[in-house]
Parts: structure tokens; sequence; C-alpha cells
């Protein structure tokens, strides 16, 4: 008909007059609108027919967030195209507002409607408030309003209002959480917990019977009375949930439970509410005493006690589970009086069926020397004792004050801390680490800090904390001083990357009477770790800042140093090292800087002005040794005199002469041994060992520089650069040996190069010891690294 149609037109266009053409195309359009109403009854049938097919295609809710809305059957059971299923289940289980899954499922998860489905849309009024419950619940949890959700593209009537509390009365179940057996009633319409709660952790804040109310205030938040009409009723006065919140607020810091997120006073109403719970006095069997089976409490000179304790537990296995997280402030015996006050409190002594109380000043003397550490790690003194008297004070004998056995001191093997003037320490620390590998691991994250030398003072306070010093069998505490002097350097560090200082390590919470045994003077000095690579690895591992030339710091030294570094490597004298040392990095003790003696200085200079003198260069000023003390000072190096290949393989390791933290091998150092080990001894005494130390740093320097992971030809541009003169033969052994397909390692290089001038220097002494001047070609060297290799 529409072809017949169009046909006509296109033969008017052509054959009438503009005036008639014009009425032709009116008649057309009107033609036209009539065929599409005929074409729409036509469809409409089929139309309806599709719904009412739709509708015998409705398929279970299966959302577990949608099983209680009202309706059980959708159209979309995996969610209307649009929408995130996965999203919607997160914003429904806020439980932001009581009305939330009622809208969000009829929206996403509709349910299978009638001939007109307006009635089971939700109603505008709905969605606008649960909007407004859930703006600052979906903030906090970062979640986002589903973007296709508008209220105001919902119908204002004839729609779903909130799912009737009716139907849900009569779904009444009984309470079956211990802790709400006895708060006045005995049915909810949640036995397992308002969705947005966790029933297990409300029952430990019950347990900790924080409040004489606390179990009235969370069961019937969370576990609430089954309702009549207006529920107002059954829900808790702000008062009483204001009132808990206070009572409980130290003693769940010191169970480390928080107060729960979704429950707040001010939502909670002010009248027409439940109170706490009338609790009545009822006849109890007298209790009797029981032998002391608590393990911190065992071997008091009282063996007996008495349950229920003054926090209600009723048995010494509940007692023991919560005493037992006071353990850590026992073992590091903040207080000598604290384990007796703790087994007072919580195991109290028997005394004729009756328990005594706690002592007032027990609790003073306890608190005194533990709440600042309990406070370092963010935590309040969880005991009020101005809630004990003094009375049985009187009956508290002396033995009161227990003391942890010594302990067993044992050799820092912690990376960062292994050079320190201290070399061992006890476990656990004040942290409560138990071991040297948990503490290494922790440890370890400060390391970025250290390395770009915040506060030369960082590392000695961090290893006071995790490695503290133990002295027989006693563990010196970390000194508050240098807590204070690395915060400063490091805090703004810290706060540039958007971390803050840490808790845990709150200088407030030290003292200062370790101090001095931490390198802290009298005079305010302090000494710091010595990092200046030339002065690494003599006798002594700490200095101060001035030196006594002046220099500020050690990196503002060790520029000025580098005057010396071409004089120090031809060990013109045996204590140039040493002397310049001692004062561009005097030794540190207890704060102190210690001079070095005249003596010393005079030896330097006598072996080294000469040489000094043939540069045009003379002995400087500052260094003329009349300046320098004869009594009281230092005259020399008192590090051992020689070291054998595994003394080696620590002091290189100790010198930072690792790569990627990759560090020599006990057979390089061997090596090492046997190149330098001039008089044939078997060890290196101190002049060869630095001549090592100057060696290993050019090779490493080459190798980190220039060939990290070298390729066959750059490890034969290497050799050629060392006058190594290998065939190819020669070449392709050694690096079957040592190398690989990715290049070849650190302590392989190392190796290699080292082997191969140990044979280039027997070859030399080979050629000195012949009787005439031979004239050996570049070919018999290479036959003999040859002969070696192969």
């Amino acid at each position: 008909m529409l072809h017949l149609l169009l046909s006509r037109a296109a033969e008017t266009h052509w054959s009438e007059t503009p005036k008639r053409f014009c009425q032709s195309v009116r008649l057309l359009k009107a033609m036209m609108h009539l065929f599409l109403v005929f074409l729409g009854l036509l469809l409409s049938p089929h139309q309806a027919h599709s719904r009412r097919d739709e509708r015998t295609s409705c398929k279970p809710v299966t959302a577990s967030f949608c099983q209680n809305v009202g309706y059980t059957t959708t159209l979309h059971p995996t969610g209307v195209q649009g929408f995130n299923l996965q999203q919607i289940g997160q914003i429904v289980e806020t439980a932001c507002s009581p009305d939330v899954a009622t809208l969000m499922c009829r929206v996403v998860v509709p349910e299978c409607s009638q001939e007109d489905d307006t009635q089971t849309k939700p109603c505008r009024a709905l969605c606008e408030k649960v909007k407004t419950d859930c703006d600052s619940a979906l903030r906090a949890k970062r979640l986002f309003w589903p973007m296709r959700l508008r209220c105001d593209a919902l119908p204002e009537s004839n729609c779903a209002q909130a799912q009737s509390r009716r139907d849900e009365r009569t779904s009444c179940k009984p309470v079956t959480a211990s802790f709400c057996q006895n708060v006045g009633y005995t049915t909810t319409l949640h036995p397992t917990g308002v969705q947005g709660f966790n029933l297990q952790q409300i029952g430990q804040i019950v347990e900790t019977a924080c409040s004489p109310d606390v179990a009235t205030l969370m069961c019937r938040v969370v576990v609430p009375e089954c309702s009549q009409e207006d529920d107002t009723q059954t829900k808790p006065c702000r008062a009483l949930c204001e009132k808990v919140k206070t009572d409980c607020d130290s003693a769940l810091r010191a169970k480390r439970l928080f107060w729960p997120m979704r429950l707040r006073c001010d939502a909670l109403p002010e009248s027409n509410c439940a109170q706490g719970q009338e609790h009545q006095v009822t006849p109890t069997v007298p209790p009797s005493c029981q032998t002391i089976i608590v393990p911190l409490c065992v071997g008091l000179p009282y063996t007996e006690t008495v349950m229920p304790n003054i926090f209600g537990h009723k048995t010494q296995e509940e007692a023991s589970l919560e005493i037992h997280q006071f353990f850590p402030l026992v073992k590091v015996e903040c207080s000598p009086y604290l384990k007796a006050f703790l087994c007072s409190v919580y195991t109290p002594e028997c005394v004729s069926g009756k328990a005594r109380p706690p002592c007032r000043t027990l609790c003073e003397q306890a608190q005194s020397g533990c709440e600042s550490l309990m406070r370092k790690f963010g935590f309040l003194w969880p005991f009020k004792c101005e809630t004990y008297t003094t009375e049985s004070c009187e009956q508290v004998p002396d033995y009161q004050i227990f003391h942890t056995p010594p302990a067993t001191c044992q050799a820092i093997t912690v990376p960062l801390c292994t050079d320190l003037p201290y070399t061992e320490t006890a476990l656990p620390n004040i942290l409560g680490h138990k071991t040297q590998e948990d503490v290494s691991f922790e440890i370890n994250q400060f390391y970025p800090l250290v390395q770009v030398s915040c506060s030369p003072h960082l590392k000695t306070f961090l290893c006071s904390v995790y490695t503290p010093e133990c002295v027989s069998g006693k563990v010196r505490p970390p000194c508050r001083t240098l807590c204070e002097q690395a915060q400063s350097g490091c805090e703004s560090v810290l706060k540039g990357f958007g971390y803050k200082w840490p808790e845990a390590l709150k200088c407030e919470g030290f003292t200062t009477e370790s101090c001095e045994h931490y390198g802290v003077g009298s005079s305010g000095g302090i000494c710091e770790p010595i990092n200046i690579p030339m002065c690494q690895g003599l006798s002594y591992k700490q200095t101060m800042s001035p030196n006594l030339l002046g220099h500020t710091n050690q990196r503002e030294a060790a520029v000025k140093m580098s005057f010396f570094d071409s004089i120090v490597k031809t060990v013109c004298s045996l204590d140039i090292r040493f002397f310049l040392c001692t004062v561009y990095a005097p030794q540190c003790v207890a704060g102190e800087v210690q001079r070095p003696c005249r003596s010393l200085c005079e030896r330097a200079k006598r072996g080294c002005e000469n040489l000094m003198n043939s540069f045009g260069v003379s002995w400087p000023e500052e260094l003329q040794c009349n300046l320098f003390p004869e009594e009281n000072c230092i005259a020399e190096n008192s590090r051992p005199e020689t070291l054998n290949a595994e003394g080696v393989v620590a002091k290189l390791n100790d010198g930072g002469f690792s790569v990627r933290g990759k560090s020599l091998s006990l057979r390089t150092a061997h090596l090492l041994l046997t190149l330098m080990d001039a008089d044939k001894s078997g060890d290196l005494d101190v002049v060869e060992f630095f001549k090592l130390e100057l060696y290993v740093a050019a090779i490493r320097r080459e190798y980190v520089e220039s060939y990290s992971g070298a390729t066959q030809t750059q490890m034969r541009q290497i050799l050629s650069n060392h006058k190594f003169i290998v065939d190819d033969e020669t070449f392709r052994v050694l690096w079957l040996e040592y190398g690989s397909k990715d290049g070849i390692e650190y302590d392989k290089f190392m190796t290699v190069l080292t082997k191969l001038q140990i044979l280039k220097d027997r070859f030399q002494a080979h050629l000195l010891s012949l009787p005439c001047n031979c004239n050996v070609a570049s070919f018999s060297f290479e036959q003999f690294i040859k002969s070696a290799i192969i």
C-alpha cells in the first residue's frame, strides 16, 4: 500500500500544477497518518501478547540482598541493563537506610509486573529519603549512587512505598545470641544481627562488661526486639548510648576493639525509648576458693583465687585469655608492680571464700611506669585506679613486686644494626617481635630513610628500639633524645610522601635514662654512625659533628678530606689514614669526642710530609702536631692486626662492597687474600687489607658503572683494558665457567679479574727471576694464561 501511495505522489509531482501539487502533498500526509494508525492497530495485539509472554518468563529473585523485599520473581534476575548488580549489593549491604533494599531491588531487580507496572515502581519520595539517608555512608565507603537511578524519574503516587512492617512481625524469631539472653525480650526479626553489624564483634564488646548497660544497648540495636506498630519504644535512648560509649571507651581501646561505626548515638530517640535494663539481685551460691591456673599468675605467694572477678570472668580460662594481652608489658618490665596488680585484678587472692579487692596504690604504681609506653602504641591505661581503695593495700606484702627472669643476650644479626657499638640484643623487644627475622622484616621499611640520611641519628635510634642493647641479660630501653633528633630530621621527609611519624615510635613514650649508653653526652653531644667511606672499618664506628675542624656534618667533612685521597692510597705511613679520620671523623664515646694524640700525628707526618712536598704541597696548618694533646687521647688504631678469608668477607660486607644486595663469596675472598697477601702469611695486616679495599672498590665501580651484567663482547673489552691477553679458546672456557646468557654476576666478575691478576703477577715475577734480559713476547703470556686456565 505504501509503495502505491509513493508512486501516485511521484506521478502527481510531474503532471500537476504547483497548486495542485501542494494539495496532493497534504492529501498524501493524511493518508500516511491513516496508514500508520492502521499499522499500529495491527501490531498492538502482538505487543500485548508479547507482554503476556514476558510474564510467563518470570524468574526467581536470586540476589541475596533482595530476598525479603515483598516479592520473589523478576524478569531481570541479573539486574536491569545499565546497572551493576555487584555495586548495588554493596550499597544495600551498608544498610545506610531501612528502605535501601526496597528501593534498589525494585529498580534494579524489579518485580514481575501486571498490566500496569507503575504500582511496582518505588515512589519518588522513598528514593529521595534513601538518597539522603545514604549520602554520608556511601562517601565513607567510597561507593557512589547509581548514575542511572534518578529520583525525579520515579512516580509520585500509585507506587511502592517501604515494605510493610506488619508482614515482618509475623516472622519474629527467638533471640539466639548468648549475650542477649537477659535483656528483657526474647524475640527479634534479626536473630543473626541487623545488616551492617558484625554479631561476633558485638559479642566481644558485650563480653568486656565495660558498662552495666552495654548488653542492653548493643542487643536492642543489633538484635532488636520484635516491635509493635511504633517500634520507637523498643529503641535504646540516646542518653543510654552516650553513657555506655563513655564507660567503654578505655576498655575497648585496651582490647583493641572499636565502637561500631554504624551505631551513632545522635540517631537514637531522646524520649519514649528503652532505658537501661533493671538488674535484680538474685541470691547466689557463695563462691569457693580454687587453685590458680592462669600461667602469668602461677607462682604467686598466694595460690588460690575466686571467680567471677571484678570484670565478670566466670572461669580462669576467660581471665587467662584476657590477661595475656598484657604479657609484652610484663616482659619489658615497664613497672615492677604491673604483674602484681594485674593478678590482683584478674585472679584476686581468695580469703575465706571472698576476693581480696585490688590495691589502689599498686594500680597507680603500675600506671606510672607503663602508661607512657601504652600511649606510644595509641592505647590508654585501661584501669581506673580511683575506683579501687587503699583498704586492702595494708594486706599486700612486699612480695607483690615480681621480676621476670633475665633475658638471654644474643648476637645481632639484623643487617641494618650489625655495625653498632654494641653487638648483643635480647628479644622480645618493646614492639613484641620475638625473633630477629621478624625485626629485620619490619625495620627494613625504614631503610630508604637511613639511605637518604635525613638524620644521622635515625639508624641508632631504630636499632635501639628493634635490637636494644643487652647487658647481662637486661635490655636497655630506647633513648628519648635520640628519638627526638631522628624525628626532627626525618618527619618532614615522611610528610612529603604522605606519611606520618609512626605511632609506635612516639618520643614521649621513651625516657632519657639510657641515653648515655646510646651515645648522648651530658653536654648535649650525640654520637652518630660513621658514613665517610675512607673511615669505615676502623677500630671505632661512631663519630660526632661538628668535627675537630668545625665541619658541621660528615658530608662536608668527606668533601674536605678528599684532598688526601691520593696520599692515603700510597700508604706513605701506616698511620696516615687513621690519623686523618680521628680529625675529620673523630671517635665519639658517650657523646664526647676523643682527640688524637700528638704522637699519632707525628708518625703520620713523618711518613708522608716528604711525599707531599715533592708535589709542592705543605703539611696543612690545621694539622700541625703541636695542636694535639699528649695525654687522654687516641695513640693508635686498636683494630685487630690480621684478617683471614672469613674476616675479609665480613669487613667487605660491613664496608658496603656489595652490589644490589649480592656480596662476594668466600671463594672470591680467598682469591683476594692470595692477591694481596704480600708476605705469604695466609692473612692480611692493616696495610694489606687497605690495599685490598682499594682494589675491590675499583673493580666494583667498573662493574656497576660500565659492565653491570656484561655480555661476552663487553667482557672481552674489559680483559683488553686490563691488558689480559687471552685467545678465543681460553676466553670460551672462562665464559662457560663464569658467564651466562644474561651476562656475568658481580661475584664471578670479581673472581675472573682477580684470578687473571694473580696469574699476571706470577708471570711477571717469573720474568724478573730470569738470569738474562730475555725479550719474551706477549704470546708467551697468552700461552701461560691458557695453560693455567685450560
